[in-house]
């Protein structure tokens, strides 16, 4: 502050020696018009005396002029004192400070003449007041002296809070990073075959009969391998013997080619041939057993199953024992001795064993006779004319599926479901059929 103080005021007296030189001047040159007036007039006067005109008329025009012009001179500096009024409350500490030292100056310089010594302070003084107004620290900023910046004034103060604006929105960012692979989760539950995803499994009635032979006995079991595709031969297994009849083909279905001994003797008509063994039950026990080619016997006890005493799981047929095999695998339908509903279980061929067992809760008492295809259980009334249930042994649930099967009358003793052509295998009234499964 105390260096721009200072160059203010350099820059001022330098002004102001300008004017108090043009000033002088002005005053020399002023005497010597007066001297030569007074010159000319001294002539003049002596003229005018002896045409006896009075002298002093001339002396007033001389003071006149001089007066007039001590008028304009004294007129400026009140004009002047209006501005200064103005402009001095626009200068700070500064100008003031100047203002003091010229006039204390132009006192000294200017005492030969009052009158031109107050136009010579107003000049100054205009000079100050211009100068003045030199932006300083503090002071709002001004353009600078000489085409130079002035200095930025002080911060004012804050103004009044305005209405909070709307922010645009944001570009859109670019996509991060990809994120780590977290770790595997720990391993679901085994989910069961949905069967409502196969739709054409079930069946939706059974078309295109087919009278194969006539047989000699009310009770009995016609079967082809349903696993070997190649294998047409035909086994006939009549009601509680131990002997199975082996025919070639359906051709020569009344030429019997071989007899089998199964070293057990087997009870009702769920019996079935399954990739080159036989599938029975033994009579009077809670076995099932196979023995075909290699005339090796195994068995197989099931708990809890109704086995003897005419409590048959399938009474028209005189069946406690009811096997089928199907798209699945190899199954056994047989009567819960706890609750007596129809139970099936699921085995492996394998290690001849049961791998589960699902209960249907449908009672024993309301089945004619029963078969499984592509992994439904069809049960038909007592008088095997309809099938009224089925029950889905994949989902463990019951299926809204009712078919016609047959007229009513005589004895329906066996029905089995060979994947192998999708036929049903049919013993009816002493009479071998055929139908096509129609899904």
């Amino acid at each position: 502050m105390n260096s721009v103080g200072l160059l203010v005021l350099l820059l001022q007296q330098n002004q102001q020696r300008s004017w108090l030189e043009r000033t002088e001047a002005r005053l020399t040159e002023v005497e010597q018009s007066s001297v030569v007036e007074l010159l000319q007039e001294v002539p003049r006067g002596a003229t005018l005396k002896q045409a006896g005109r009075p002298q002093y008329q001339y002396q007033y025009s001389r003071n006149k002029r001089s007066e007039e012009r001590e008028r304009e001179l004294l007129q400026e500096p009140r004009h002047e004192e209006k501005q200064e009024v103005h402009e001095q409350e626009v200068s700070q500490e500064v100008g003031e400070e100047t203002e003091r030292k010229m006039k204390h100056e132009l006192k000294h310089k200017h005492r030969h003449s009052q009158s031109y010594h107050k136009a010579e302070i107003q000049d100054d003084m205009m000079m100050m007041m211009t100068y003045s107004m030199v932006p300083l620290p503090g002071v709002d900023g001004m353009p600078g002296h000489n085409a130079t910046d002035g200095v930025p004034g002080l911060n004012g103060p804050p103004g009044v809070d305005g209405k909070r604006g709307k922010k645009p929105p944001g570009e859109k960012g670019e996509p991060g990073d990809k994120g780590e692979r977290g770790e595997p989760g720990p391993p679901a539950e085994k989910g069961q075959p949905s069967n409502d995803v196969i739709v054409e499994c079930l069946i939706q009635s059974l078309i295109n009969p087919r009278n194969v032979a006539k047989m000699e006995t009310t009770f009995g079991t016609w079967m082809k391998d349903t696993a070997r595709v190649n294998d047409e031969r035909i086994w006939v297994a009549e009601h509680f013997s131990r002997v199975v009849k082996e025919y070639q083909s359906i051709a020569s279905f009344q030429n019997v080619s071989d007899t089998v001994d199964v070293r057990k003797f087997y009870q009702g008509c769920g019996h079935t041939v399954h990739n080159g063994s036989l599938y029975y039950h033994i009579a009077g026990t809670s076995s099932i057993a196979f023995n075909f080619q290699t005339e090796k016997l195994l068995t197989l006890t099931i708990d809890n199953a109704l086995h003897h005493s005419l409590a048959y799981l399938l009474s028209n047929s005189k069946t406690y024992f009811k096997m089928a095999a199907d798209e699945n695998g190899l199954w056994l339908i047989f009567a819960s001795s706890v609750d007596e509903s129809i139970m099936v279980a699921q085995l492996d061929q394998k290690t001849f064993s049961v791998t589960s067992y699902i209960n249907t809760t449908y009672p024993r008492t309301k089945a004619g006779n029963a078969f499984i295809a592509c992994g439904v259980l069809y049960v038909t009334d007592t008088k095997d004319t309809r099938v009224t249930f089925a029950f889905d042994l994949l989902k463990g649930k019951p299926v809204n599926v009712t078919f016609d099967l047959r007229p009513p009358g005589g004895v329906l003793a066996m029905l089995s479901y060979s994947p192998k052509d999708r036929h049903l295998y049919v013993w009816d009234d002493s009479s071998i059929r055929l139908f096509v499964v129609h899904f």
